[in-house]
């Protein structure tokens, strides 16, 4: 196994810990953005021929890296909106208030 596939994997583990057990609405961002690179860096990983890359692969990492942080800021962006109304980013509290 190469060292990116286990640091690939290591990016996604901590990610799914940080989407699982925090409960700041920006942390489970934060993990969710750590788990796409993650699983872009596996997908360049599994891809690699010896010492060199194949173009697809990298075009694929690449769109998963692009298209996770696309829908991360939408993310940060539904953040901002939730503090705006519930004056908290703690998810359990919007759930309590939800009224």
């Amino acid at each position: 196994m190469s060292q990116l596939c286990i640091l690939s994997v290591v990016l996604v583990a901590v990610g799914l810990y940080g989407v699982l057990l925090k409960r700041n609405h920006l942390k489970i961002v934060l993990g969710i953005e750590l788990m796409v690179v993650g699983v872009a860096g596996l997908v360049v990983a599994v891809g690699a021929e010896g010492t060199s890359v194949a173009e697809v692969s990298q075009s694929l990492g690449l769109i998963a890296v692009v298209g996770g942080t696309s829908v991360v800021c939408l993310m940060i962006v539904t953040a901002v909106r939730l503090y705006e109304k519930y004056g908290t980013l703690d998810i359990r509290e919007m759930r309590r208030l939800k009224g």
